[in-house]
């Protein structure tokens, strides 16, 4: 009868293996090693529970397949294999083991279960599925029972049914119990990404917000030069008062998707307050600088007016016609070297700013030294 409550001992022993493991994965971020990480991991899970073998009369050998079963889930065949290395090195040469025993105990699970995963499962965005856990463990038994008639042309009697059943149920409860701490482990993470998430974004425009803007454009300018750009939309408090604060909620909230969608893949664009942006470039070159600031421009006025125009007279009955055209002004600061005060660039660029405002709005004004003048002009 002992022989029977071993299993339920390995089964304890591989639930804690797998909370270590989970909490590693949390706690030491090894997502971006997951290609190692995860097999190294799996190896020596399996590795532990080869240490714990079951009695014969049990039907398998031990637990090594579990592990791999979660590693085909979570993170699909290739790792899942990757897996196999660690364990089938130590069964090699800690005495050697059939292929056939091999093929069964762990190539098995490993691409079976792997027939279920979904590549959402990775990243928890999606939890695993109780039903692919289960259905990957009958298919296992089927496969190792087959096996086990083939390779020993044993005799079905009522102990071994019962032996196997009972060790068939314990794969099911030990399976199901790593799928649910493994969900809810990546519910959490998800989670403490998203809180993570809001707290750097602005709740209006979902733009950076100037927090998390301050601290990237601090560590870039530490590594090399970068161009500041401060964006105000012109004429924002008439249009306010005229449109009501859900107009103006609106205008900010287009002007701010025009300004994500029009900036370099490397560029950096966040709310910086009211109706004012902050736009961090890797471009220096003032010719480039150019183009990119009458680019903005150009986008904003041709695009925001007509986009506004269809909510404005829908959604707060105004007369879309009189509504004028929505423009941005923009100064622009560029860092003499790497490491320059990112203060001293976004108090450059908000005067080159006021230059423009000055200048007669919708159009971009370079700092220059002494004095600031009205740079380059929007001829849009």
């Amino acid at each position: 009868m002992q022989d029977w409550f071993l299993p339920i001992s390995n089964v304890c022993t591989l639930v804690t293996l797998n909370y270590i493991a989970i909490k590693l994965r949390t706690k030491v971020a090894i997502e971006p090693y997951e290609i190692f990480a995860v097999p190294l991991l799996t190896g020596l899970a399996c590795i532990v529970m080869m240490l714990q073998p079951l009695p014969p009369a049990l039907g398998i050998v031990d637990l090594r397949f579990a592990p791999l079963v979660m590693a085909g889930l979570s993170s699909g065949l290739p790792i899942a294999l990757l897996s196999l290395l660690l364990p089938a090195a130590y069964s090699y040469f800690a005495g050697g083991q059939p292929m056939m025993n091999l093929l069964q105990d762990m190539i098995a699970p490993a691409v079976l279960s792997s027939l279920f995963h979904n590549r959402d499962y990775r990243s928890g965005i999606v939890p695993i599925r109780l039903s692919d856990g289960l259905k990957t463990i009958a298919l296992f038994f089927i496969v190792h029972v087959l096996a086990g008639f083939y390779m020993k042309q044993q005799r079905v009697d009522a102990d071994m049914l019962m032996s196997r059943l009972y060790m068939l149920a314990l794969c099911v409860v030990a399976i199901v119990v790593l799928i649910r701490m493994y969900n809810d482990e990546s519910k959490t993470w998800l989670l403490q990404r998203r809180l993570e998430l809001q707290a750097n974004q602005d709740g209006l425009t979902r733009l950076a917000n100037l927090r998390s803007f301050i601290k990237l454009a601090e560590d870039t300018l530490a590594r090399r030069r970068i161009a500041i750009f401060m964006i105000d939309i012109d004429n924002f408090k008439q249009y306010n008062d005229r449109f009501g604060h859900l107009a103006g909620d609106d205008l900010l909230r287009e002007v701010g998707r025009l300004l994500r969608n029009a900036i370099g893949a490397q560029d950096y664009v966040a709310r910086y307050g009211g109706e004012e942006f902050i736009l961090m470039s890797h471009h220096t070159d003032l010719a480039t600088l150019d183009s990119y600031a009458s680019l903005l421009c150009d986008t904003v006025a041709s695009q925001a007016y007509s986009e506004l125009q269809q909510v404005n007279a829908d959604g707060y009955d105004a007369d879309a016609n009189s509504i004028q055209s929505i423009t941005i002004s923009i100064g622009i600061s560029v860092a003499a070297r790497p490491g320059d005060s990112l203060q001293r660039l976004i108090d450059e660029a908000d005067q080159a700013l006021y230059a423009s405002k000055r200048g007669g709005k919708n159009r971009y004004t370079f700092h220059t030294p002494i004095p600031y003048t009205a740079g380059k002009q929007n001829n849009a």
